[in-house]
């Protein structure tokens, strides 16, 4: 199995001083993708002259939209929190999911100006210093209008991630951090539990929590987990996950073994999927060597 090397974060603050760091250094993984001149189209008469138009500033961006909205709040959301809390500044390399909370239709005018795309959620895809970015209301989250999740306020988006480690959100404005209460625990004890289990990639989704488990993130996982993965290994082929994983990651860790484990698994019982993790597959079981990793049901 694959190991990377954790970075916990130990409170909210640490947090937000790895986003500032990470959001402020330049030349990101993406910085030769070509980027179209956002800001060099004229924004709409009726705008707020009393903010400054952004430059490609990542940070300037973010306070352009969360400052000019007539009412709400910008958050960011999910996997880039998540990776800055597991990992550290070198930790995130993926793109940023921003959250309105509020006054939807003056960001997606303001959005529609600069030339953005419309993504396949009904958010918009742009680009900025570098940084792709997905930005949409918070009520049109793909759980929340399939009707998965009643939404109640930007709290309730905790409930419609994958898994817990995503269960996260900062509000730009305010830089709080917002999560269940025991996430840093979580995170520090690496236990890993599925949130939602519903998702509009469903393969893709399965692919990331198999990577999470061959890339020795996690030391416990639920017994949701456990039976997320078993009706994931039944749903499809091993060749199927192994060829998403390809076509998604530019690496592959997930090993046959360990989709076969869990396709075999007893599920009859809470304590038969138990007995089952008394023989789950170890390093030494698929390259022959000496490895003490094994995670632990929860």
């Amino acid at each position: 199995m694959v190991h990377r090397n954790l970075n916990v974060a130990q409170c909210e603050k640490q947090i937000r001083r790895r986003l500032i760091a990470t959001l402020t250094r330049h030349s990101p993984a993406w910085a030769g993708l070509k980027q179209p001149n956002l800001f060099s189209r004229p924004l709409p008469d009726n705008r707020d002259d009393r903010f400054q138009i952004p430059s490609y500033s990542m940070t300037e961006f973010l306070n352009y939209v969360d400052q000019a909205l007539p009412a709400g709040n910008l958050y960011l959301f999910g996997g880039i929190l998540r990776d800055l809390a597991m990992f550290g500044p070198k930790g995130f390399a993926s793109d940023i999911d921003l959250v309105v909370d509020g006054d939807w239709a003056h960001v997606k005018s303001y959005l529609k100006e600069l030339g953005a795309s419309v993504n396949r959620f009904g958010g918009y895809r742009l680009l900025i210093d570098g940084w792709p970015i997905d930005l949409w209301a918070a009520q049109d989250t793909w759980a929340v209008r399939h009707g998965l999740v009643k939404y109640s306020g930007i709290f309730s988006l905790t409930e419609t991630t994958i898994l817990n480690w995503d269960a996260i959100l900062m509000n730009w404005g305010t830089k709080r951090v917002l999560c269940n209460r025991d996430y840093f625990l979580q995170i520090h004890n690496r236990s890993m539990d599925i949130v939602l289990a519903e998702n509009p990639n469903p393969l893709r989704a399965a692919v990331r929590v198999f990577r999470h488990l061959c890339m020795n993130d996690a030391k416990t996982i639920s017994l949701k987990a456990a039976k997320y993965l078993y009706d994931a290994a039944q749903r499809y082929s091993t060749e199927t996950i192994l060829n998403a994983e390809t076509a998604s990651y530019n690496d592959r860790v997930i090993t046959p073994i360990l989709i076969r484990f869990f396709r075999e698994i007893d599920t009859s019982s809470d304590e038969s999927i138990e007995r089952s993790f008394e023989r789950f597959p170890i390093e030494k079981q698929v390259d022959g060597q000496s490895n003490a990793y094994q995670p632990h049901l929860i």
